[in-house]
């Protein structure tokens, strides 16, 4: 069975940055960014898109090469929202149980 191309590890990424830059909040000040808003893109999928490509750019690699499950070979990222079904029950329904609205 074929297994899923896996990415680089959130640590990694950040250790190639206290390597180059000493820290990954000297990182963040040359982009202009908190530290905070650095540390959640490297780490979770679809935070913000312009500094996971800032990121893969620091790195000289391409953004599916770091997080091949987050985007596509193009660089379009992966769309990280779920079919959601609303769980509110609507007034009519509430009527119809004879619950005040």
């Amino acid at each position: 069975m074929a297994r899923k191309p896996k990415g680089m590890h959130p640590e990694e990424i950040v250790a190639h940055f206290r390597m180059k830059y000493g820290s990954l909040s000297a990182y963040a000040k040359k982009i202009g960014k908190t530290v905070h808003a650095v540390s959640n893109a490297i780490r979770q999928q679809g935070y913000s898109l312009p500094i996971q490509r800032l990121v893969a750019k620091d790195m000289n690699m391409l953004p599916h090469d770091v997080w091949p499950e987050w985007f596509l070979y193009d660089g379009t990222p992966v769309s990280v929202r779920a079919g959601r079904i609303s769980t509110v029950e609507s007034s009519d329904d509430l009527r119809r149980n004879g619950v005040a609205a």
